[in-house]
């Protein structure tokens, strides 16, 4: 799944739920990231918190500079680890 982390909160919301459904870990496409708000952030902090608890796990596909700065300036690069993105 790719996606953009701008105004897109809600979209991602709902394709994040419709992933869970598949009791699996969750592949996010993170090439396409071009910018990261905070809302963006917590809502893959609370999808990291869920998988955590249900023993999966986010697969990062891609890199994302954006992304990791944002992560990095909020304080979660221990929580959202990007370094093993593929």
């Amino acid at each position: 799944m790719a996606f953009l982390l701008t105004t897109q909160v809600e979209n991602l919301h709902q394709d994040l739920l419709q992933e869970l459904h598949s009791n699996d870990d969750v592949c996010l496409d993170i090439s396409e990231v071009a910018r990261a708000d905070t809302a963006s952030i917590q809502l893959l902090c609370a999808l990291q918190k869920h998988l955590l608890c249900v023993q999966h796990k986010i697969i990062w596909v891609g890199q994302s500079e954006p992304l990791k700065n944002a992560i990095n300036r909020l304080g979660l690069s221990e929580y959202l680890i990007l370094e093993n993105a593929e």
